[in-house]
């Protein structure tokens, strides 16, 4: 239309452009432009306006086609970001219940390598204390004993004192 300066329908539009008949219909946005161009042609002022706002509008209406299908772009991206991010957070959980349980069997372990430290421990001041108390046993025992021995020698001892009181001599 523009070079040959003669507005066209649509369907003499559509058919040089060698494209369906209802082509037009579907791009709302082409129709618009082609209205503007035949107002512009015509200069037909009420038109044009009129053919300037549907192209605005179609424009408008391609652009929230495409921002709409951005949308659906970037949700079903969120969609599949959060379903890896609750793998993801399982994954750690299930690490952190597993290094919690490693951990607390670490501490068990030792826990109880403690406790047969501390009963062995304990066994073993037992049995110096039972060694103890039988040289106890065995040192009474032998103060007794000595006691015994020496009773008998202890009378003498008085004999001797008047004895030893006599001076030394040949």
């Amino acid at each position: 239309m523009h070079k040959s300066r003669q507005p066209l329908s649509d369907a003499e539009t559509t058919r040089r452009a060698a494209v369906n008949p209802r082509c037009l219909q579907r791009h709302r946005d082409l129709k618009a432009e082609a209205e503007s161009i035949r107002a512009h042609l015509a200069q037909d002022r009420p038109r044009a306006a009129a053919a300037a706002a549907a192209r605005k509008e179609a424009a408008l209406e391609v652009e929230n086609r495409m921002l709409l299908e951005q949308v659906a772009a970037l949700q079903r991206a969120l969609n599949e970001v959060q379903s890896e991010l609750r793998t993801l957070r399982a994954h750690e959980l299930g690490a952190r219940l597993r290094d919690g349980l490693t951990a607390r069997s670490l501490r068990d372990t030792e826990t109880e390598e403690l406790r047969e430290q501390r009963d062995a421990a304990l066994a073993a001041g037992r049995q110096a204390e039972a060694a103890v108390q039988a040289l106890r046993n065995v040192n009474q025992r032998l103060m007794v004993e000595r006691s015994r021995l020496i009773a008998p020698d202890v009378a003498e001892p008085t004999r001797t004192t008047t004895v030893a009181c006599k001076p030394p001599g040949p």
